[in-house]
């Protein structure tokens, strides 16, 4: 018990040592607080192992959660049939739409970001965005990773990720566009609610 105590302890205060960066803070300095907290998470020694993949997901997760702008990424997935949905709608749709990104985007980091160095390339700001160019070095490849962000009063907030060329955001809306083409959005929403379910 007091071994899960100590675990459960460490992955509480991965996530209270960085509070929310300042504006002021650049987009390069956000990136890379967000990436230094993942890391740490994945190499603590205290949350290693396949026992402990539960902890760490949840504190990656959390990272994810107060990193990005979700209701702009809901609202760019969706392009023109977003501006048609009703407030409950585009309510249930960014609910649903976080959660899965969430859950996708954490699995993703813990099985793809552990002890990879990160090169801060160069960074760019258009009035209240910015472009942060990184790549990814591991042992065999490099990889390109940019991240787009906007600026809000609680700081910088993410709102796509280009992975060596491909856009995480234009691939959710090709594939929403698709789906709505084919069928409707309230059939895209109930294909996304019953993935919700199945992974909670």
């Amino acid at each position: 018990m007091r071994k899960l105590a100590v675990i459960l302890g460490a992955a509480a205060a991965v996530l209270t040592l960085w509070g929310t960066p300042a504006l002021s803070d650049s987009p390069t300095a956000q990136v890379k607080s967000i990436l230094d907290q993942v890391l740490t998470i994945q190499n603590n020694p205290a949350l290693a192992g396949p026992a402990h993949e539960k902890e760490r997901a949840r504190a990656v997760r959390e990272i994810i959660r107060r990193s990005f702008d979700f209701d702009r990424m809901a609202k760019t997935s969706l392009g023109p049939v977003y501006d048609r949905l009703g407030p409950g709608q585009r309510r249930e749709f960014t609910d649903t739409f976080s959660y899965l990104f969430q859950d996708s985007y954490t699995r993703m980091v813990l099985n793809f970001l552990k002890q990879e160095t990160v090169k801060y390339l160069k960074e760019s700001r258009n009035n209240e965005e910015a472009r942060v160019k990184t790549s990814l070095v591991r042992t065999n490849e490099t990889i390109p990773v940019d991240y787009l962000m906007r600026a809000a009063a609680q700081g910088w907030l993410l709102y796509d990720v280009i992975v060596d060329g491909v856009s995480i955001l234009d691939n959710y809306r090709s594939q929403f566009a698709q789906v709505i083409r084919g069928q409707s959005f309230e059939s895209l929403l109930n294909k996304m609610k019953t993935q919700r379910r199945a992974v909670q």
